[in-house]
């Protein structure tokens, strides 16, 4: 369980702010004991509830009430996030730092991070010890590059938040230590540095208008995956052939996996279709991948695709299906074909599928955050193609470890050309998607 969605990065510790500033800048406080007026984002709350502006639980080492208290449990294991504003934003930062003091009731991952004019900046992560109030200082040039920057939020969140475990955060003296003196918002002049994010048409949007998304820390040759949400790591599919059968199909072929013809005949029908219901696209990529692996002649050779497609799913929903992890999958197998009526002779032929896929059927928004994390993947050889994802005339740019938007341009059944571009050749596929 070391490797989440969402913040799983290495853990910092207390990060000292410089001290030599261009220009004249002051100190400005955003929020402290409950004097300054604030709300958090409904858009971006992953939060189990809403934030107490000015709860009183007593004073604890260096925090006094009152302050923003942040509670909840899920029965998931979950990441928790949300976005600051307060009165005094948006304001110009010339360096500097943000400070601000952090306890949570339990042993916590703490994350927190800053928007400006370019979207959400890179996040600072923190290990909270449980019950023990701890002074925060981080450099504004860590968070959102050099140079004059605007600040228009403070993100904060918890990350990897264990299944049924209530959890409260407390947040306190928020503070720029060297906002530009004037008030006046001038453009920024730093570089945005958030996560990876490639092949984003800047007419249709960028993935820094999203929640802060981290990527997942994993071989994608590796059968194994973790688990994000559960410990446990079952297999449901259950194998077509007995162990005897197995061994006699081993002496034949190379292949980790053997499909019958008719089993190959449903996985084209997917893969090569013009027209699908979302719901037959949205299920192609897992039904898919349950034929092939209900086909394997040994255990362990790919990881769980059935768990895989389900945590995209609940990674999607924990965004109100905003943030889609795109599903990918790159597997060799064999097709037995007949080569009489009865069967009684068969050859066996490579295939190689490349197969892309999208964990919802419907989404509620005309622009989707689209993600390419290795995680969500199926590849025992490790190759990770560059993907394109086309609709309404534009076509959003994939490479692993990257994200961008895509946007539709209509309600209904919409199309998405997808372009798998391998070693040497491009392979293309639909996707079909329901826009409410």
């Amino acid at each position: 369980m070391r490797n989440r969605i969402w913040g799983l990065a290495a853990l910092g510790g207390v990060l000292l702010s410089s001290t030599a500033f261009a220009g004249t800048c002051k100190s400005m406080v955003l929020y402290e004991n409950g004097s300054s007026a604030g709300r958090m984002e409904e858009s971006t709350r992953s939060f189990p509830e809403a934030p107490e502006w000015s709860a009183n639980w007593g004073d604890f080492e260096g925090m006094k009430s009152p302050y923003v208290r942040l509670s909840g449990m899920r029965n998931y294991r979950s990441d928790w996030t949300g976005s600051l504003v307060f009165d005094a934003l948006p304001a110009t930062v010339q360096g500097g730092s943000l400070k601000l003091k952090v306890r949570s009731t339990q042993a916590a991952n703490f994350g927190v991070w800053l928007s400006g004019a370019g979207g959400n900046g890179k996040i600072s992560f923190h290990a909270l010890a449980a019950g023990k109030a701890q002074s925060l200082e981080i450099p504004v040039a860590d968070l959102l590059g050099s140079g004059n920057v605007e600040v228009d939020k403070v993100g904060i969140g918890l990350f990897g938040v264990p299944a049924n475990q209530y959890t409260t955060l407390f947040v306190d003296d928020i503070e720029l230590t060297c906002v530009q003196e004037g008030g006046a918002v001038a453009a920024a002049g730093g570089t945005i540095g958030g996560t990876a994010a490639g092949g984003t048409d800047t007419d249709v949007g960028t993935a820094a208008d999203f929640s802060p998304y981290v990527f997942v820390d994993v071989n994608p040759a590796s059968p194994v995956r973790e688990g994000l949400f559960e410990d446990v790591y079952e297999r449901p599919v259950k194998s077509r052939y007995s162990a005897s059968e197995r061994l006699s199909l081993k002496g034949k072929t190379q292949a980790h996996f053997v499909i019958p013809e008719e089993s190959q005949l449903q996985i084209l029908g997917i893969k090569d279709a013009d027209a699908l219901s979302a719901r037959e696209s949205w299920r192609g990529w897992y039904a898919s991948l349950f034929l092939v692996e209900k086909g394997r002649l040994e255990e362990g050779y790919i990881p769980n695709s059935k768990r895989i497609f389900e945590e995209a799913q609940t990674i999607a929903s924990m965004s109100d299906y905003t943030t889609l992890p795109v599903l990918f999958a790159d597997v060799d197998y064999g097709v037995s074909y007949c080569e009489d009526s009865t069967c009684a002779k068969w050859e066996i032929e490579d295939y190689r599928l490349a197969l892309a896929g999208i964990p919802t059927p419907c989404v509620h928004a005309s622009k989707v955050r689209l993600v390419y994390d290795p995680y969500f993947t199926v590849t025992p050889s490790g190759r990770l193609p560059r993907l394109e994802f086309c609709t309404a005339g534009r076509c959003l740019e994939l490479n692993p470890k990257s994200e961008g938007v895509l946007e539709f341009g209509s309600a209904g059944i919409q199309e998405i050309l997808v372009k798998i571009h391998l070693e040497n050749q491009t392979l293309e596929q639909k996707l079909f998607v329901e826009v409410k």
